[in-house]
Order: C-alpha cells, then sequence, then structure tokens
C-alpha cells in the first residue's frame, strides 16, 4: 500500500508544472577548452557555453560562468558552490540530477605518419607514450580504465600522461613530447589551426581506428527542476535547429 502511494505520488509531481523562478544560475565548466569552452576578448564564449545560456533562457534564467578544473565539476556541485556543471557522465549519483546528453566527443587516435605507429588495439597503446584530457583514463570504457587508472599511490603507468588543459595537450603532441594524442577531434582541429604559427601542424597524420563509439556528457544539477527544465529546452533546440547551427558556428 506504502510502495502503491509512494508510486502515485511521484507521477504528481512530474505532472506538476515547474515552479523554480528566473535566476542567475551559478554553473560551472572545466577550464579552457575551446572551441567547447573558452574566453576571448574578455569574453566567456564557446559550444557548451552558447548551448547553456540558450537551453536556460528559455525559461527566463542567465547563466554566471565559472571554470574549474575537470575533476572538480561534479563535487561543486554537490557542495553547492554552483547550480549545474556542463560536460560531466552520469555516475548514478542519486543525490545528484543529470540531464540528457547534450554533447558527443568523437575521441580520436592520432600519430604523426612519420612515425610509423601500428595501433591495431587500445592493448597496443603500451608500447607508446601517448597524451590524453584530465582524468581521460576515467572515459574509454573499462577496459582502458582498469589498464590507466592511478595506482593506490595516485601513480599512472609511465606511457600515460594526463594533460590540465587541452592547449597543453595539443602543445605537448606536437613538440614531440609524447608519441600519440588521443583527443576529441573538434578540439584538435581548433586547435591544429591555433598552433600552426608554433608548429608545423601539417605534417602528415594518421588516424588510428580504435575508438568506435562516441563519448557522451550531460549537465548535473543539485535542483531536479532545472534538470527537468533543460532537458525540455534541449528537446525543443534540437528540433527547431538551434543547437546545430550553435555548433556549426565554430567550425
Amino acid at each position: 500500500m506504502k510502495q502503491n502511494l509512494n508510486r502515485l505520488l511521484s507521477c504528481c509531481l512530474l505532472l506538476l508544472p515547474l515552479t523554480t523562478t528566473a535566476a542567475e544560475l551559478k554553473i560551472a565548466f572545466a577550464t579552457d577548452r575551446p572551441p567547447y569552452c573558452f574566453r576571448k576578448d574578455n569574453l566567456d564564449q564557446g559550444i557548451e557555453i552558447d548551448l547553456l545560456r540558450h537551453i536556460m533562457s528559455l525559461q527566463g534564467h542567465t547563466i554566471k560562468i565559472i571554470t574549474i578544473p575537470k575533476v572538480r565539476l561534479i563535487k561543486a556541485v554537490k557542495d553547492k558552490e554552483v547550480d549545474a556543471a556542463a560536460t560531466v557522465q552520469d555516475n548514478q549519483d542519486r543525490a545528484l540530477y543529470f540531464s540528457d546528453p547534450y554533447l558527443e566527443f568523437q575521441n580520436v587516435v592520432i600519430s604523426k605518419s612519420r612515425r610509423a605507429i601500428e595501433l591495431k588495439s587500445m592493448q597496443d597503446l603500451a608500447k607508446f607514450s601517448f597524451i590524453i584530457w584530465q582524468d581521460g583514463w576515467k572515459n574509454l570504457g573499462a577496459e582502458f580504465e582498469a589498464r590507466y587508472r592511478p595506482d593506490a599511490n595516485g601513480s599512472f603507468p609511465k606511457n600515460y600522461n594526463q594533460a590540465f588543459n587541452q592547449l597543453s595537450q595539443n602543445k605537448m603532441f606536437w613538440a614531440d613530447r609524447v608519441q600519440v594524442i588521443i583527443i576529441d577531434k573538434t578540439i584538435f582541429e581548433h586547435h591544429q589551426r591555433l598552433l600552426a604559427k608554433e608548429f608545423d601542424t601539417s605534417t602528415p597524420l594518421t588516424f588510428h581506428d580504435l575508438i568506435k563509439t562516441k563519448t557522451a556528457y550531460n549537465v548535473v544539477f543539485h535542483n531536479p527542476e532545472l534538470r527537468q527544465q533543460f532537458n525540455e529546452g534541449l528537446k525543443k533546440i534540437r528540433a527547431n535547429g538551434s543547437y546545430q547551427k550553435i555548433i556549426d558556428a565554430y567550425r
């Protein structure tokens, strides 16, 4: 009887209109990841920022941008330092509210062709030094995580390197400090253009066909109503074409 009553109450709550009033929302983004999140001409901009601004404006909200290291995003929401954090993955924490996926990253494995590196599987990466984004060991599946998670002392395998930000990640690759880079294709292409004056970014590249799936990301909230507003807004902008226009503006 009690279980049935709880189910009924849950259904009723879902049917109630949203009551969260328009407000300025503090939203955390991972530090400097153009073209998704960056600062230029004293303005915060990028694909993620524009998406969040547009979606939340549909409910009258404005957003205040907070940039912090990627590893602190979920904790900042849990500690209520911010109202939400972008570009996180659902960790099934029931104290938090994860949105529907709103971005998909196509991660690629790249080497310079002159190195003649052959990679037929992720296991072959063990032969080469590579660089990935911060906490990237968590994002490429169970097998990759098992191989590259830090040990009890926080140390990684010798061939694994992770960058604090993706500018330094790209510089490490172009400066030949590592042999391979694992990175979102859009981010790589952006920095390839950006760093052309500093490095020879025209050198032939080999793209290794190791990562078959895209990595989906969510926004995490500590307020379920804001999460629902975001999900509804996301559906609207996908349907009316605004979503794709924002993506295309940074290509």
